[in-house]
């Protein structure tokens, strides 16, 4: 009788939490966008599991996790966080949730966020078509600015450009507000062109939001798994790939490989530090793997390409005009 009990009061306590939460994340968000302090006003998983949950934290983490497959699925993505966020309080050792949830956060939301950009400057650039002279002259200051957060949206998402260093990004977010206060000016004149510009500076702002989002979670996780190289890995990864941070990819792939790992986590290090300039460690880095029997080919490959042509990755080789577009 009190087994069933406890499944009924399980069932009920999961169905209240997860409503909560999904409203939560929404006040979140907006509080973030605002720049107001973000943080969640009653964590899903705190008071039920101190009430109802106890002794049941793993049934509870199977069913939040069925629920994070369901709405990734229907790609809802913004209803997963308070999911992510539960389930990481009920089992914070299961790595998987902390590198999904960052994954969702730093890739996939951080895109979904820039959908429709293209339509935005189109629709920019109709609705100053018609304006005359003097108009267009008295907007510049808009033209500019939407170029300026164009610039912006254009850096953090070139693999081959120039992306943000963890140092640059406060800079970039001065900027983004700046252009906002500025579009104040002429709200009351041009209501649809400021709009439109607003939306246009709005977007690398909370792409820029996200990626730092997941960047945060990720730390969170390596708190709780500090002796496991899963974490640090997927820090590393994201510095290196979506950041193109390549010292604090640097920082944490190093830290990956004092754990037992996969022989890929060296490959990556290898690259990570021909990117940030350390080319000999790069090479010692591939000689090790030539003399594990991992990666052989390659790391033959990237060893001659290195003393031979001095570089082996791809990026490195296009920016040392090595290879062309």
């Amino acid at each position: 009788m009190n087994r069933k009990l406890n499944r009924i009061l399980l069932i009920i306590a999961i169905f209240l939490y997860i409503p909560l939460g999904l409203l939560q994340v929404k006040i979140n968000y907006r509080r973030t966008i605002e720049n107001l302090e973000s943080r969640m006003l009653l964590m899903p998983g705190q008071m039920a599991g101190s009430l109802v949950l106890s002794g049941f934290r793993g049934i509870a983490a199977d069913l939040l996790w069925l629920n994070i497959e369901d709405f990734w699925h229907k790609g809802q993505h913004y209803k997963m966080l308070p999911l992510f966020d539960a389930v990481s309080w009920l089992q914070p050792e299961y790595v998987t949730v902390w590198a999904v949830g960052g994954w969702h956060m730093s890739y996939n939301i951080f895109s979904n966020v820039a959908e429709g950009f293209e339509k935005l400057l189109n629709d920019f650039t109709n609705s100053i078509e018609n304006l005359s002279n003097e108009q267009k002259k008295e907007i510049q200051d808009i033209v500019d600015i939407a170029k300026g957060a164009e610039k912006i949206k254009e850096e953090i998402s070139a693999y081959y450009g120039r992306w943000l260093s963890e140092n640059e990004i406060p800079q970039a977010l001065s900027r983004l507000s700046g252009y906002e206060e500025q579009l104040k000016r002429f709200e009351g004149k041009y209501p649809e062109i400021v709009g439109i510009a607003k939306r246009i500076v709005e977007i690398p702002k909370e792409q820029i939001m996200w990626y730092e989002k997941g960047i945060k979670f990720l730390k969170k996780g390596v708190s709780y798994n500090s002796e496991k190289y899963d974490i640090y890995f997927e820090l590393g990864w994201t510095y290196y790939h979506k950041g193109q941070d390549y010292p604090n990819a640097v920082k944490y792939l190093e830290k990956a490989v004092k754990f037992p790992h996969p022989a890929y986590v060296d490959n990556v290090l290898a690259h990570a530090y021909e990117l940030n300039g350390q080319v000999d460690k790069a090479l010692a880095q591939w000689k090790k793997q030539l003399a594990s029997g991992s990666f052989e080919s390659i790391a033959e490959r990237a060893i001659r390409c290195i003393k031979e042509e001095g570089a082996f990755n791809p990026k490195k080789r296009r920016m040392l005009g090595i290879d062309k577009d």
